[in-house]
């Protein structure tokens, strides 16, 4: 009770800049952190209430909250109520100019996914070896799986490179057409699993885990976010015998791990399907895993997790999933692989990566 009464009591004592332009309900504005969204009721904005149910709370979330004022509204004749900024979760970069273990794979051209991170880690050897895949969705965030950072001590995860030409060379950047290009290492400030991740369940629900950059990614046409599938037409697409793409340096059916980044185009399958071939290892799959591939000599593999499964639609690449596991035998024909659903982690992902980064 006190916490609703002290809210109230924050929002309605905020001032404005004078300087700004005072605003009705519903129309557009900006955020003090440049972020677009609609003025409008608290009550009615998720992020000023997820913020203000922060445990530790604090004066500067207070002043924060004070700097997002943008109007008044009066209802029924009652003292005006705040109108406040309320900053919309969408799809921005992904959508702008910047225009597996693959087996059977496509080299993959520069600049085709350029939201694929190659994730490298210290494992002992005195040199950063790659071992997992990821997703740039912001300029601070990669969504990766779980599996790749939990579980797993003898693994540090070191920094994310986006732009990978190849994985054998030491040099940092090459000469194509008398333009020099380079890939890019950002290192990891924090990892954050999926608090219900099931590490010991043999079909490994919610192996989604988000990792936070130490320094923001510079977009270009060789690095930039894929978008989120946060349209309700991108949500509502049938999975089942619709084409999904997956990219990755993981193994092939020559190497352990591919020197260049692969893709390979893999189809939608019903996750009874899944159910069916995994039963003799007592995996059910939840509605927040997908059942994708199952083709003869192409699948994603050791090395792929934690990659993106990508959908286009309407020439916009979507995260679909993350590589979780799948046969022992990647390649096997009738043995599809589990990937996570990202549209179900949409909530969760928005609270550590939209919320928190602005406190």
């Amino acid at each position: 009770m006190c916490k609703f009464i002290c809210f109230i009591f924050v929002v309605s004592s905020m001032v404005v800049d004078g300087a700004n332009r005072w605003l009705n309900n519903g129309e557009f504005c900006e955020t003090p952190f440049g972020a677009f969204g609609t003025c409008e009721l608290v009550r009615n904005c998720s992020y000023v209430k997820k913020i203000f149910s922060k445990p530790d709370f604090s004066a500067y979330d207070e002043e924060y909250l004070n700097s997002l004022k943008c109007g008044e509204m009066k209802i029924h004749g009652k003292k005006p109520f705040p109108l406040v900024c309320c900053p919309t979760f969408e799809n921005v970069h992904c959508k702008n100019e910047f225009s597996n273990r693959i087996y059977d794979g496509i080299t993959t051209q520069r600049g085709e996914f350029p939201w694929a991170a190659l994730l490298f880690y210290d494992v002992g050897i005195n040199r950063p070896v790659p071992k997992c895949g990821g997703s740039l969705i912001s300029e601070l965030y990669v969504i990766t799986a779980a599996h790749c950072t939990t579980g797993k001590p003898q693994w540090q995860l070191l920094f994310a490179r986006f732009n990978e030409f190849n994985t054998t060379s030491n040099e940092n950047c090459t000469y194509i057409d008398e333009e020099e290009i380079c890939r890019y290492d950002y290192a990891i400030e924090s990892v954050i699993p999926h608090p219900d991740y099931g590490r010991n369940q043999n079909s490994q629900p919610n192996d989604i885990c988000i990792l936070r950059l130490a320094t923001a990614v510079t977009f270009n046409f060789f690095v930039k976010p894929i978008c989120l599938p946060l349209e309700t037409d991108v949500q509502g697409l049938p999975v089942v015998k619709h084409n999904f793409t997956v990219t990755g340096w993981g193994e092939t059916e020559n190497a352990m791990r591919s020197e260049l980044q692969l893709h390979v185009v893999i189809p939608g399958l019903d996750n009874t399907v899944c159910n069916s071939v995994y039963k003799v290892a007592n995996v059910t799959l939840s509605d927040k895993q997908l059942c994708v591939g199952g083709l003869n000599g192409t699948d994603s593999c050791r090395g792929d997790s934690g990659g993106p499964l990508m959908r286009n639609v309407s020439n916009i690449w979507y995260l679909a999933g993350v590589v979780s596991f799948g046969a022992r035998l990647c390649g096997t024909e009738g043995l599809p692989g589990v990937y996570t659903n990202v549209e179900k982690y949409l909530s969760w992902i928005e609270d550590i990566t939209f919320v928190e980064q602005y406190w």
